[in-house]
């Protein structure tokens, strides 16, 4: 098994305090094939040279150097220097246990699966709505369905990019969006709809650590570039209809306005203007075929009396 060589992408901007954890979780790997590839992404703190310290320290590491251009920029430079037929993705702020590389390889070598997947552990996530223990096997359909309510745990295991071991031919004409705030939303988009089969392995192998920096953190809560995230669900409502999965659209759409009400009623004046014109496109675009109508006047009454919309269906 330790014959195919795993290249490990780590996006490094301003994390000089957890850089060390993180690298020294990946040299420590039980599966030992492996290359790490730091992304300096134009960091001013002293991560750059930490990045240069550890390439003279193990020959497995990779390092490039460039100017801020932000996460998907780093992850495709990381791509472009990829060697390996497997490949995964660890936020630098992060960490993984010893055998976790080792546990989607294996699972994704007897299962034939085109992407691996394990849990997270964090104290910032729901708890899963189903009892698994033991790994799952999961069609697109599966996957999708996993997609349906963006506050589960379920769903930001799907939608996460660093929790997974995929193929590299998955790579092989698809690069991260740049310049997006929530790629892994545009990233799951083309992963579920381009899947046969996928394992989950219930384990929380990726410790994920909260960082109030970073871009999901509590100093980037209110950046308007959020709102990609409704690009991205705009873009699964349309590969769902032209899947002829009528449902997963009307779900995804129905979030998609949530999503925006939310950001309008906790936003600033940039961000309550943004989110309704927002909304009034997506609902005038695709209610009137997704919403049945019951459902479609409970929407527009955000677009008449937003205020009255998010007291009485408590957004």
């Amino acid at each position: 098994m330790e014959n195919k060589l795993v290249s490990v992408i780590v996006p490094v901007y301003n994390v000089e305090s957890f850089l060390e954890h993180c690298v020294t979780s990946l040299l420590e790997q039980t599966y030992s094939n492996i290359e790490i590839i730091l992304i300096d992404d134009g960091s001013t703190d002293s991560s750059g040279e930490m990045c240069d310290q550890w390439y003279e320290k193990d020959a497995r590491i990779k390092v490039a150097h460039q100017r801020n251009q932000g996460l998907s920029a780093a992850r495709n430079t990381g791509l472009d220097m990829a060697k390996g037929e497997y490949i995964c993705f660890v936020d630098s702020d992060d960490f993984v246990t010893k055998e976790h590389i080792h546990l989607l390889v294996a699972a994704i070598e007897k299962t034939g699966s085109d992407f691996a997947f394990c849990d997270f552990a964090s104290s910032k996530l729901a708890e899963s709505s189903e009892k698994i223990t033991s790994a799952l096997l999961m069609t697109s359909e599966k996957c999708k369905a996993w997609l349906t309510n963006p506050i589960s745990r379920e769903y930001v295991l799907m939608v996460s990019s660093c929790n997974k071991l995929y193929k590299r031919d998955f790579f092989k004409d698809y690069r991260f969006e740049f310049g997006k705030f929530h790629e892994d939303e545009f990233l799951v988009n083309r992963l579920v709809f381009n899947t046969t089969k996928a394992v989950y392995l219930p384990v929380k192998s990726y410790v994920y650590r909260n960082n109030d920096e970073s871009i999901t953190g509590k100093e980037n809560a209110g950046h308007l570039n959020h709102l990609h995230a409704i690009d991205a669900y705009e873009k699964r409502v349309k590969l769902a209809l032209e899947n002829g999965d009528e449902d997963f659209a009307e779900i995804t759409f129905k979030w998609a306005l949530l999503k925006l009400a939310k950001f309008y009623k906790d936003g600033s004046e940039p961000m309550k203007k943004k989110s309704m014109s927002m909304y009034i496109r997506l609902f005038d675009t695709y209610a009137e075929d997704l919403f049945e109508e019951k459902k479609y006047l409970k929407y527009m009454t955000f677009k008449k009396s937003p205020a009255i919309f998010c007291k009485f269906f408590r957004i």
